[in-house]
């Protein structure tokens, strides 16, 4: 049984229930004014009707968009989760060599290797691999000096 099924049967339950209450106490108050059991028992009847209908559909928009708000708060929230990942010094000295050697005329790709090359050498916990790193990174810009790559305005 899927969320969207519970949901629909929920509110279904919650209309009903509260929609028999409010037949009792509309037949009564329809009673008072009519004085025909008849008559009141009709009216409150067909008002309730009318107005389960309304409620049961308002109900279902209503949790639909709550439902819609939390899975987009939920999934921006995903996006912008940094990940921490636990890798060893060999295996990112490997990584920062396999970056230097990339060779590329895409500034995009040129650009966010150099952005991996700049996090790196920021992060304290690589404090003992900043010199290989350095130097890596200078490869790479040496390398890729002598052209000339065009970076669009955005």
């Amino acid at each position: 049984m899927t969320a969207k099924n519970i949901e629909w049967k929920s509110s279904l339950i919650k209309s009903l229930i509260y929609r028999a209450i409010t037949v009792v106490l509309g037949t009564f108050t329809a009673y008072i004014l009519t004085g025909s059991i008849a008559i009141a028992t009709g009216t409150a009847l067909l008002t309730e009707l009318v107005q389960g209908i309304n409620y049961f559909i308002y109900e279902l928009i209503w949790s639909n968009i709550a439902r819609r708000k939390l899975e987009k708060r939920i999934i921006e929230k995903i996006k912008r989760k940094e990940i921490k990942l636990n890798i060893n010094y060999s295996s990112i000295k490997e990584l920062v060599y396999v970056f230097s050697q990339i060779d590329t005329f895409d500034p995009k790709l040129y650009l966010s290797t150099l952005n991996i090359f700049t996090s790196m050498l920021e992060n304290e916990e690589l404090e003992e691999l900043r010199e290989d790193i350095q130097k890596y990174k200078d490869h790479f810009v040496r390398v890729h000096s002598k052209r000339k790559l065009f970076f669009p305005e955005n």
